[in-house]
């Protein structure tokens, strides 16, 4: 028995195992002599003990360039991945094997396959197939490629490019596919290489209606790019403004993404409940019926709740055609909790009238639907619901209009005459003061002056900032510092010593950016020694800076500090931006 459970205790280990990777990538396989490339240390399914290991290979220089988080939920259960992101620079031409990479995971060592990266001498460019892919490309990215007939698949489209004048809603081909309309999209920015991306993230979701393997794509991209046009050598004898306002010019692309194959499954027909009428997905029912005692002929109205994630605008009621009952056509409302409308809830209203005072009861109400994870039908019931039906009074009888007045001792009054006198005094009325001798009168008459001064000064202060680029990036990075300096003494507290020295380098590009008006992108310690920074800072500013960016390196590699210690850098942190201020 003993052998047994050891066996099966290995087998599970070996389950759990399977689950756990480490890949590594690289955003491009050749590059030149100071041209850096990006390398992505990618762990699936767990979180690294500490940072990666990287080899001590001449002529190359590794750098820390953050970290990122992705979880994604598919039929297989949730996969998360933790990337490491690197910054490698080539001090010198060569074919490069960067290896071994290592990453810990509690007490073992996971290694990825080695990568070769071709370095060329400075200033010579690779051979690149198409310039355009360099400018801008397109991604398709569903959530699942194997799915069920009714299953909802959450689909990402991402575009990256450098620089647009004219960006055009991506269009997605899919045949045999309901495709959701694309809310809102998402932008951000992303560096790879020495480049930095602008990315555009379209998100829609796509239903099967028929079984089989279904393509999925392509998605066809059109916009216009802003190209920097290469600057020919100019004559001392040409026009001095030649080529000044044509250094870019505008190129018309058309992108796109390959299609993905997407594998459908039909719905089983075993097992399939007679109330099945279609949904897919995972969801939770609420009833009730009010009021539970009427007479026959009076109204009981039936809210149905249908709560979960899938499809939700085409759900259908729950079928209530029940003998001894006239039924009326249902209302409905449905509510969204997320943009792409899968998740929420679905509000069904029906009217029922009992036509027999011998009705004890409304039937059970029931919901099924097919859980795609757990590949089975299942359903949902509430009810049966007690009434008590009263037998209907007799009818009233209607009252009929007839001479209602009492007779009265009293004389009829005298009717009245058709012409008045007029009046030569206006009474109480002449006493009243005249509307614009009121102090209320002019008080309302001035508040929309006073609104437009207010709208006018409101836009020239708008306009002030808006052509005052450095005012608007100096806002940006003291709302950058003060969200950034709070974060940095949190995760001081908790020792979280890789977050520390990311947040801490990225605030100091900012406000090195800021104060030598440089992108903040891409800044190093070696700006210390660049002419800006010796005219406009001191040598004891640089030397802090200096301290700061080989804190951060060290962190990317080294073991966990102490919370004394990141206060330290942090302290350091804050007087390097006094002396930058």
């Amino acid at each position: 028995m003993s052998r047994i459970l050891a066996f099966i205790f290995v087998l599970l280990l070996a389950a759990n195992a399977l689950g756990q990777k480490v890949s590594a990538s690289l955003d491009r396989a050749a590059t030149s002599v100071g041209e850096s490339v990006t390398l992505s240390i990618t762990c699936t399914n767990f979180t690294p003990s500490s940072q990666p290991m990287l080899p001590s290979i001449r002529g190359l220089r590794f750098s820390s360039a953050g970290t990122s988080r992705e979880f994604q939920l598919g039929s297989g259960g949730r996969t998360s991945t933790y990337t490491f992101n690197v910054l490698v620079t080539p001090l010198k031409a060569g074919n490069y094997s960067i290896s071994p990479i290592q990453v810990r995971h509690e007490t073992r060592l996971l290694k990825p396959k080695p990568l070769k990266l071709l370095v060329l001498p400075a200033g010579e460019k690779p051979k690149q197939g198409n310039s355009q892919s360099q400018n801008a490309y397109v991604r398709l990215l569903p959530t699942k490629t194997t799915a069920y007939v009714g299953e909802v698949i959450p689909v990402e489209i991402q575009l990256f490019f450098i620089d647009s004048v004219n960006v055009q809603m991506p269009e997605l081909v899919a045949d045999g596919f309901n495709v959701a309309p694309f809310p809102k999209h998402k932008q951000s920015r992303v560096q790879k290489g020495n480049q930095i991306y602008q990315v555009l993230t379209f998100r829609t979701a796509v239903t099967p209606v028929k079984a089989g393997k279904l393509q999925l794509g392509p998605v066809k991209q059109s916009m216009v790019l802003r190209v920097r046009q290469k600057q020919n050598r100019r004559s001392p004898f040409n026009e001095p403004f030649e080529g000044f306002f044509n250094r870019y010019q505008q190129v018309p692309v058309n992108l796109e993404a390959k299609a993905q194959t997407i594998t459908v499954k039909p719905l089983p027909i075993a097992n399939k409940p007679a109330s099945f009428n279609g949904a897919v997905g995972q969801y939770t029912m609420q009833a009730k019926a009010s009021p539970l005692e009427v007479t026959v002929g009076d109204p009981v109205t039936v809210n149905i709740q249908i709560s979960g994630q899938g499809a939700i605008e085409s759900l259908n009621q729950p079928k209530l055609d029940w003998p001894g009952f006239k039924s009326y056509e249902p209302s409905f409302t449905t509510k969204k909790d997320n943009p792409l409308g899968l998740l929420g809830s679905r509000i069904f209203e029906q009217v029922v009238i009992p036509k027999s005072d011998k009705i004890a009861e409304m039937p059970k109400i029931e919901f099924s639907y097919f859980d795609p994870i757990a590949s089975q039908y299942r359903v949902l019931a509430k009810g049966p619901f007690p009434l008590k039906v009263n037998p209907s009074g007799k009818p009233v009888e209607p009252v009929i209009g007839g001479n209602t007045a009492q007779e009265t001792g009293e004389k009829n009054p005298p009717p009245q005459t058709d012409i008045l006198t007029i009046k030569h005094h206006l009474g109480s009325l002449g006493q009243a003061r005249p509307i614009v001798a009121r102090p209320n009168f002019w008080l309302l008459q001035s508040v929309p002056l006073l609104l437009w001064l207010g709208a006018l000064v409101w836009r020239r202060k708008t306009n002030a900032l808006a052509n005052n680029p450095r005012l608007r990036r100096k806002r940006q990075v003291a709302e950058r510092t003060h969200a950034g300096l709070t974060k940095l003494t949190e995760l001081a507290k908790r020792e979280e010593t890789g977050e520390f020295h990311t947040e801490l380098a990225d605030l100091l590009r900012e406000q090195i950016g800021l104060r030598l008006d440089i992108p903040a992108e891409g800044i190093t310690a070696d700006v210390v020694y660049s002419s800006a920074a010796s005219k406009k800072l001191g040598e004891g500013t640089r030397s802090d800076i200096l301290k700061l960016f080989a804190a951060s390196d060290r962190a990317s590699y080294a073991g966990s500090q102490t919370t004394s210690e990141l206060k330290a850098n942090l302290a350091l942190l804050k007087e390097v931006f006094s002396a930058l201020k």
